[in-house]
């Protein structure tokens, strides 16, 4: 038989899932609980936590419980025909501010580091050799000063040194065209797309709630047969939703897709 304070909040789960309590909605009090369950206080408290630790709901003591409020940003995943990808900050700039009317800020880092482990084998280098570098573009998105999304992209050392891939700036005209000059154009790639359970330096440093996962979108990038980037994306599971799309689709309609959020349905 499972544990009381499990079977009340898979109860809980069900009635905000099915619209009873919609999210931003005050749950019932831990005396309206205890009466409505005939069961101690220890039990409800349980049963919130429960809840609290799924990232179900928000509870601050004095105020009560309330159903999380989730309003993930559109994180345009895949490249498509006049419609650049996030690499470009203006992009996700201004797709957090017409959904959120939140203003970002980036703050933009190159590092150059030995190639090693999986990193030295995606882009096909030899940690031993003098050449087995990479070249690191990490870009830090920040929301009212709380890191909202971090993006890590990964050259080759023999196609990224002394250009403007090293320069700490965002590029306006973005880093596919930038190897598309030095030669290398983007004929390929695959998506890796997951979830997982942060560290505590990622809910630190991200500033997780209880249950919040880490999505992380990871893209490698071929010109030709010539790997030329490797890119890992972390983002909050309840700031973010990825959109992929396909075809002949105009910005307009990309835009309506947008306007669609997951923690809806």
């Amino acid at each position: 038989m499972e544990p009381r304070h499990l079977e009340i909040a898979q109860e809980l789960m069900e009635e905000i899932d099915t619209g009873r309590y919609t999210p931003g909605a005050a749950l019932p009090t831990e005396d309206q609980l205890m009466g409505r369950y005939g069961t101690s206080r220890n039990t409800i408290r349980r049963a919130l936590q429960e809840l609290a630790g799924r990232g179900r709901i928000d509870t601050k003591q004095g105020s009560g419980s309330r159903v999380r409020s989730y309003k993930p940003t559109t994180h345009l995943a895949s490249t498509l025909p006049g419609i650049s990808d996030d690499e470009r900050y203006t992009q996700y700039a201004d797709r957090l501010k017409h959904e959120q009317g939140l203003e970002p800020e980036q703050q933009l880092q190159v590092l150059v580091e030995p190639a090693t482990g999986y990193l030295a084998s995606l882009l096909n280098l030899d940690p031993s050799d003098a050449a087995g570098f990479v070249v690191t573009r990490r870009c830090d998105r920040f929301v009212e000063g709380r890191l909202w999304e971090r993006q890590l992209s990964y050259y080759p050392d023999h196609i990224a040194t002394h250009t403007e891939l090293m320069r700490p700036d965002d590029l306006p005209q973005g880093t596919s065209a930038v190897l598309a000059d030095l030669g290398y154009p983007y004929t390929s790639s695959w998506d890796v797309v997951g979830a997982r359970m942060p560290s505590l330096r990622d809910s630190t440093l991200f500033g997780l709630g209880p249950g919040i996962p880490l999505l992380v979108h990871e893209r490698m990038s071929y010109s030709g047969t010539t790997p030329v980037r490797f890119t890992k994306t972390l983002m909050p599971a309840d700031r973010h939703q990825l959109l992929y799309a396909e075809g002949d689709i105009s910005p307009e309609l990309v835009r309506d897709a947008t306007d669609v959020s997951i923690f809806e349905h």
